[in-house]
């Protein structure tokens, strides 16, 4: 089975997305020939990897004023340009490698693009979408392009995606894939407890909410990310009372080492927050986690995690409280449906399916 990833981001971020298509195009090339179109600069990888219209930097993740928004979601800001623009320039290297699955990681407009690529050719590759953006009008956008195969990242969102879906897509559950091994602890030069964030600063993922948060509590504090909200978040964190390291980049490899330094997890993202494959990071260091009350957030961690209103700070307060009087805490049976060898077969056999 010949299969191609098209992932304008990677190689320029680390986020959840870029981390989760790597995990899975390693573990497919064990079987499989596999492709990765991107933008990033190439490293060696178990899989063939091309940069086919080269960044520096990844596009803003959300927009901020009025007519920005208004272009986002008409798929007219400059981020639905670069893709569209980079899966243009994706077309020659897909004729030359023939796939037999096209997975689409970026959306409406990199779909509509493909649309008429994908008319033109005969036998027609299978379309492949990951249900990344959490439910809402991008993932509805992307099932509306009707794409062979829908896989939804929890159970809620694929009985929501079921509802929205074409006759002729395949809509199926299949978690992010998680390959972590444990690690040993760093001396971060910070007076424990330590409290870990991990996350893009983007609004909807309520880290300044975590910030002024911790003007109440007695503990040390570690961010690792970067975002938009750079600059608010640098304000606020001068003016925590307790000592704090704030990374604005780390590579993946080296995420254990700090999930392993610390005594607890925070992220309280908004329900669009689609999956949070650091919550899965933060569970295989047995850390307690406080996490935002909704179902998807209640799925992936269970009944172990700390729940919170986001934007209630005596709910988070209340919540990183609980979780440093914790110990660590046991994950295994929560995590046991995210190992990367059961993830690779399931996707492996639906893949199969569509071929069939």
């Amino acid at each position: 089975m010949k299969i191609c990833f098209l992932h304008m981001t990677i190689g320029l971020a680390d986020r959840g997305s870029e981390i989760s298509t790597d995990l899975l195009a390693s573990g497919l090339s064990a079987k499989h020939e596999v492709l990765v179109l991107q933008s990033g600069p190439v490293k060696s990888k178990p899989y063939q990897v091309r940069r086919v219209y080269p960044q520096s930097h990844p596009p803003s993740p959300a927009p901020s004023s009025l007519p920005e928004k208004l272009l986002f979601r008409l798929y007219l800001d400059k981020a639905s340009r670069q893709v569209r623009a980079f899966t243009r320039k994706a077309l020659p290297q897909l004729r030359r490698f023939k796939p037999d699955i096209i997975v689409a990681v970026n959306g409406a407009p990199q779909l509509k693009v493909l649309r008429r690529y994908i008319s033109k050719t005969n036998p027609r590759p299978r379309v492949v979408v990951f249900g990344r953006a959490g439910i809402g009008f991008h993932d509805r956008d992307n099932l509306r392009a009707v794409p062979d195969l829908f896989v939804a990242l929890t159970p809620k969102a694929a009985s929501w995606a079921a509802s929205q879906v074409s006759p002729t897509t395949r809509v199926v559950y299949i978690p992010n894939p998680l390959a972590q091994a444990r690690a040993k602890p760093l001396d971060l030069h910070l007076p424990h407890p330590i409290i870990l964030t991990v996350s893009a600063l983007s609004a909807y993922k309520n880290v300044l909410s975590v910030v002024r948060t911790l003007k109440n509590i007695p503990a040390s504090y570690v961010l690792i990310g970067d975002g938009e909200k750079a600059g608010e978040t640098a304000t606020e964190l001068s003016t925590l009372p307790s000592d704090f390291r704030w990374i604005k980049h780390l590579e993946p490899a080296d995420l254990p080492s700090y999930y392993a330094s610390c005594d607890a997890f925070c992220f309280v993202p908004d329900p669009q927050e689609a999956f949070g494959r650091v919550y899965l990071e933060a569970m295989a260091a047995s850390l307690p986690i406080v996490a935002s009350d909704d179902p998807l957030r209640r799925e992936i961690i269970g009944h172990q995690g700390i729940y919170v209103d986001p934007h209630e700070p005596d709910s988070i307060t209340a919540g990183i409280k609980r979780a440093l009087s914790q110990k660590k805490v046991d994950y295994r049976a929560e995590l046991s449906p995210y190992k990367l060898n059961t993830v690779v077969k399931q996707i492996e056999s639906e893949l199969h399916a569509l071929l069939a």
